[in-house]
């Protein structure tokens, strides 16, 4: 908070002529003057020359992803079970990462099937609508690391947390790393509360794999 401080016009005028009276009697005593000078001269250190500690970033690194288990438990996959499930092209054109998206068929009102899928650098992207909340599914291959430490295991444990929109919850696979988040398409009481935790960490779980290489 920024205090304004108000001073009259007398008190003012006084000030004025205090620090005139102070100005003159450091203008002709040529002791002080000479070490005032000395105090501002080449011995002062520059704020901008000061050398300031140069912080480590965190690393980004590729993760090691275990395809043949990937293959397998796709091909384990009945032909019932993929049937009208949305399907990603496996092979060198699939994504970086195994695929994990709705074990079924995902369609809005209308019927028809409603996803959108995009392969990125690092994994891949996928979002489709819902009634209460849409839902966006992430997966990627880069792990980050803090400056001094070492990748940690990934670990295949469903992770919940709440957020300002909804809801998300991360989980590992194959060394992969992926984010199911949840938008609610409204606030009950200005918050978001369109999904629970069992509900999100069930819809993650029932993600089946649709694509590797």
């Amino acid at each position: 908070m920024i205090r304004s401080l108000i001073i009259s016009g007398a008190l003012a005028g006084a000030l004025s002529l205090t620090a005139c009276e102070r100005l003159f009697e450091k203008t002709g005593d040529p002791v002080e003057t000479a070490a005032v000078d000395e105090v501002s001269g080449e011995d002062t250190v520059s704020p901008a020359s000061a050398d300031l500690p140069v912080r480590p970033e965190a690393a980004a690194a590729g993760a090691t992803i275990d395809w043949e288990a990937a293959r397998r438990d796709l091909a384990a996959r009945t032909s019932d079970d993929l049937e009208g499930s949305f399907q990603v092209q496996s092979g060198e054109v699939a994504p970086p990462v195994p695929v994990f998206l709705p074990s079924g068929p995902v369609a809005v009102q209308s019927g028809e099937v409603a996803i959108r899928f995009q392969p990125t650098d690092d994994g891949y992207y996928a979002w489709f609508p819902g009634d209460a909340y849409d839902i966006i599914v992430n997966g990627t291959n880069v792990v980050i690391t803090e400056p001094g430490q070492t990748v940690a295991p990934r670990t295949e444990n469903f992770i919940f947390a709440p957020t300002t929109t909804g809801a998300q919850v991360s989980f590992s696979r194959y060394g992969a790393d992926y984010l199911v988040e949840f938008e609610c398409k409204e606030l009950v009481n200005g918050m978001p509360e369109c999904i629970t935790e069992d509900e999100a960490v069930a819809f993650a779980r029932d993600l089946a794999i649709s694509g590797t290489r």
